[in-house]
């Protein structure tokens, strides 16, 4: 844990830069030093996030998965290509990953003229015409003109 930063961002947020990639990155996590890695970092954080390439671009991603409580699968509105969408679909439905939930960035409504949305809760959403949530009946926002708190 000496290679652990504090980010200049929040004093709540600590950063574990990846460093340079290794000849051999896909047996380095499929090794159980990972998960005691991980098991190490829990007890020390109350969250522990995991960026990684996008899945099914390199192994390491869905190897990496078996050691997330949850996975997240971030898209881009009009640039994630729709094949990008099914796969999703297939990953839930083999229920590759204990959780799975999907977050579309960058899609600003007020811009489409067809469209449909859903949501649910107070103060839901982040902004004018953007939104995200995950799971069942978790979500995190704050609206315009909200200072965080």
């Amino acid at each position: 844990f000496d290679m652990v930063q504090r980010s200049d961002i929040s004093p709540n947020l600590d950063i574990l830069p990846g460093g340079p990639i290794p000849p051999n990155p896909t047996e380095l996590v499929a090794r159980d030093v990972l998960e005691r890695a991980i098991a190490r970092l829990k007890e020390r954080y109350d969250y522990v996030i995991l960026d990684t390439a996008p899945i099914g671009m390199v192994t390491d991603t869905a190897i990496i998965g078996r050691v997330a409580d949850m996975c997240v699968y971030v898209c881009r509105a009009d640039v994630t290509p729709k094949a990008g969408f099914s796969y999703i679909n297939v990953l839930r439905r083999e229920r590759k990953f204990p959780k799975l939930a999907t977050v579309i960035n960058g899609l600003d409504m007020s811009k489409r003229k067809n469209s449909y949305g859903y949501g649910y809760g107070k103060k839901y959403g982040y902004g004018k015409g953007y939104g995200y949530g995950y799971g069942y009946g978790y979500g995190y926002g704050f609206e315009a003109g909200d200072k965080k708190k």
